[in-house]
């Protein structure tokens, strides 16, 4: 027993010999984030009480059978619908009287007879010129100008005018109505009323259509004192071209009043007790059937005891909060620097509630002001517009935290409601998966397109099992696309001001940045060439590094290019440079020679900040060096020494801290690949003939002395991924540093016979390299 014993006592003293105490860090930031998140949209949810929602739409198959669990009183729809047409139909038709036609005809009839009075006493040479302005007047009618002079002498002439135009007013006046409105408006029915309104339509008269004139009977009543039968048929021929129908139907005016006519009918209300049957299970929902619901969802929440309503908002804020503590565990395990970041959570707070607040002004139409069909509500939720923005700004990991969030938290507002949760994660995904590697602002779209194709398919899915009618089913679509679409352009709109206030680079930024038109890069391949081209040559190799192992290839490529911008203030003291001019360090001391290259790294920082590059690359200039030693001046400056020593001379003391950098070393496996390839560029140019062997050897020991000073301590590299960015390096340098065959020169290509063709092909094209 005692060899047992003494094993386990041994291993647990191993144990603790090696085992690492960590401090357990409560991130009391992220707590009270979440705690005043929590608080808020409890408030912004049932700060007014719950949100009744009835999730059924009209037309739709209900799922089970809803009793009456309270009495209530509701309309009844039918029987209100069917008194109020009665009403409306009951209102007499509105006309208006045009005073024009009976102006009209007065004046041609008292032209007439004064034309023909002067007719009887006009001097042959005014005769003719009187006739033929008669004869005008009466075009278009089948009475002469003689057939009036033998009718009517002279005697006669002013007592006729009299009798017709008074009889003209008197008719024409009480109005005229045509045949085609009895036989449209009233179906030839005499005894239907109309009202008669005057232009102003402050005064009018309700008759019986049969008392109103036609226009028959309009010209038989005008010729009625016209005794003589052949004065008779003259006047009533005459009356055909003048007496006509002057009232026009105000189909305006007549709405109007059926409409308060109708709106006067009081509703016919119904009793409903406790235990009645709403609606059954299977039965589609009908307009009367969903009335019925609300009516009795608010009854019920009215006779609802105050504790029972607290304890309902009480139990939906535990599950708020449930929902938010499950979401925050699961960010933890995907993203837990991210709770680290005050900033990021707080930006994950302001998105969620953009979709939150959205949703809470949604209900509020819904419910309020009946503004939005509930059938409708559930696709018109943005969804995509926190989720989209959460995948630019702050990647995948933390997007699908906040759409499991969002999607609870909106389920939980519509009375826990499975389906949208199931398009809250759907929308989650989908929006997530698209716009994870966005590198171009057009692409957002392509992402939104795919966002409105899972709500429309979802849409659908959802008319198959619910079975709607078919305009509700159209609505619900064009609600899921105009969803999507607008979660798309306000995305599109609100990056930038996210980019802004929270200095965070997205892919779309660093695309545009790595546009080698801009100004600093174009300045750097004019002043300083080598530099340039070095830059060129560690963005390639770093990229591939960081391909090699899932890193942000796009970002280290974009801080490559601008990593070295500090040595434009001094170009030519750079090696790269100085090509076959003088060094200047000839002249210098090693201690100036170091004060010269370090300050590179303080004016690349100016530069950034003056051109306003983003935090990234400004982390790329102060770290690509990180605290590192220069060696080169480094070891000048102890040969110095050593020199000093060796002549008798008092030897200055050298600190290495005067040979370092003053940067921190590299924080990310981006930072940590740039600080690696660009001192591999750079030695790997000094290599005479490199080999594959050679470039290899090399970077073991930039490796090596990189591990060794501490500069990849804190860049989260495995081994292993360092020891893929080596390979990486070895295999893109010895392509890169590749040799050529020396070609022959001109004069010993002139001989007196061909040259022999290479065996080779590549050897044909110096470019084929």
């Amino acid at each position: 027993m005692k060899p047992k014993l003494f094993r386990k006592k041994q291993k647990g003293i191993a144990e603790r010999k090696t085992e690492t105490h960590r401090a357990t860090e409560v991130p009391y930031k992220a707590v009270g984030l979440g705690l005043l998140l929590w608080l808020f949209v409890t408030w912004l949810f049932f700060g007014s009480g719950i949100v009744r929602h009835i999730d059924i739409a009209e037309g739709q198959r209900v799922p089970s059978t809803i009793v009456a669990s309270v009495d209530f009183e509701c309309e009844l729809l039918a029987e209100t619908k069917l008194n109020r047409t009665k009403a409306a139909e009951a209102v007499p038709l509105v006309f208006t009287i045009d005073p024009a036609p009976e102006k009209y005809a007065v004046e041609i009839i008292e032209k007439l007879f004064d034309r023909l009075r002067k007719l009887t006493i006009a001097s042959s040479n005014l005769y003719q010129v009187i006739e033929n302005s008669m004869d005008d007047l009466l075009l278009g009618s089948s009475v002469g100008t003689k057939e009036l002079i033998i009718l009517f002498p002279n005697n006669q002439i002013t007592s006729a005018k009299t009798a017709l135009t008074t009889n003209i007013v008197n008719v024409m006046s009480a109005g005229i109505l045509s045949d085609e409105y009895r036989r449209t408006l009233f179906r030839n029915a005499p005894d239907r009323k109309l009202t008669i309104t005057d232009e102003t339509g402050s005064a009018s008269t309700t008759v019986s259509q049969q008392d109103i004139y036609s226009t028959r009977r309009a010209r038989r009543v005008i010729c009625e004192t016209m005794e003589d039968s052949d004065r008779h048929e003259l006047v009533e021929r005459l009356l055909a071209m003048l007496v006509v129908d002057n009232m026009a139907y105000d189909e305006a005016n007549t709405e109007l009043l059926r409409r308060q006519a109708a709106d006067a009918v009081i509703p016919i209300i119904q009793q409903y007790p406790a235990g009645t049957t709403l609606v059954r299970a299977g039965e589609q929902a009908t307009e009367q059937a969903l009335l019925l619901l609300q009516h009795h969802e608010q009854k019920r929440h009215e006779e609802q005891e105050v504790f029972e309503q607290v304890m309902e908002i009480v139990g939906n804020s535990i599950l708020l909060l449930a929902g938010l503590i499950a979401t925050s565990v699961i960010l933890r395990v995907v993203a837990p620097k991210m709770l680290q970041r005050p900033d990021q959570l707080l930006l994950l707070v302001i998105l969620s509630l953009f979709t939150l607040g959205l949703t809470r002004l949604l209900t509020w139409f819904s419910v309020q002001y009946t503004f939005i069909s509930p059938a409708l509500l559930m696709y018109l939720v943005p969804h995509a517009l926190a989720i989209l923005l959460a995948a630019i700004l702050l990647g995948g990991s933390a997007a699908i935290c906040l759409g499991l969030w969002t999607s609870f938290a909106t389920a939980v507002l519509f009375d826990q409601s499975f389906n949208v949760f199931a398009l809250g994660i759907l929308i989650t995904i989908t929006a997530t998966s698209t716009a994870r590697n966005i590198h171009r602002r057009s692409s957002l779209f392509k992402a939104g397109l795919w966002v409105c194709a899972v709500k429309v398919l979802f849409a659908l899915i959802a008319a198959i099992l619910n079975r709607p009618v078919v305009p509700v089913l159209i609505g619900q679509i064009f609600a899921a696309i105009l969803s999507g679409m607008l979660s798309t352009v306000l995305a599109l709109l609100l990056i930038p001001v996210f980019e802004k206030l929270f200095k965070i680079t997205t892919d779309i930024t660093l695309l545009e940045l790595s546009d080698m038109g801009h100004p600093l890069l174009q300045k750097m391949a004019i002043q300083a060439p080598g530099t340039y081209h070095h830059s060129l040559m560690v963005a390639t190799l770093a990229q591939n590094a960081a391909e090699a192992i899932g890193a942000n290839s796009l970002l280290i490529r974009v801080c490559a290019y601008y990593h070295d911008i500090g040595k434009l203030a001094k170009p030519e003291f750079f090696t790269e440079n100085i090509q076959h001019k003088e060094n200047p360090h000839d002249g210098l001391s090693p201690h100036m020679s170091a004060l010269v290259i370090v300050s590179h790294v303080k004016e690349g920082l100016a530069l950034a900040k003056r051109h306003k590059l983003p935090q990234p690359i400004l982390d790329a200039i102060v770290q690509h060096h990180g605290n590192g030693l220069i060696s080169f001046f480094y070891h000048k400056a102890k040969l110095q020494q050593q020199k000093e020593i060796d002549t008798g001379h008092a030897a200055t003391p050298i600190n290495d801290s005067d040979f370092r950098y003053g940067g921190a070393p590299a924080v990310s496996p981006e930072m940590a690949i740039l600080s690696l390839a660009d001192a591999s560029e750079a030695a790997a140019r000094s290599i005479e003939k490199p080999t594959p062997k050679k470039i290899a050897s090399l970077m073991d020991d930039i490796f090596a002395t990189k591990i060794r000073d501490g500069q990849m301590d804190h860049a989260s590299l495995t081994m292993a991924e360092i020891n893929t960015v080596k390979q990486s390096f070895i295999f893109s340098l010895s392509n890169m540093l590749h040799g050529r065959i020396p070609y022959p020169k001109d004069h010993e290509n002139k001989l007196d016979k061909p040259a022999e063709q290479p065996s080779n092909p590549a050897e044909k094209d110096p470019e084929a390299d």
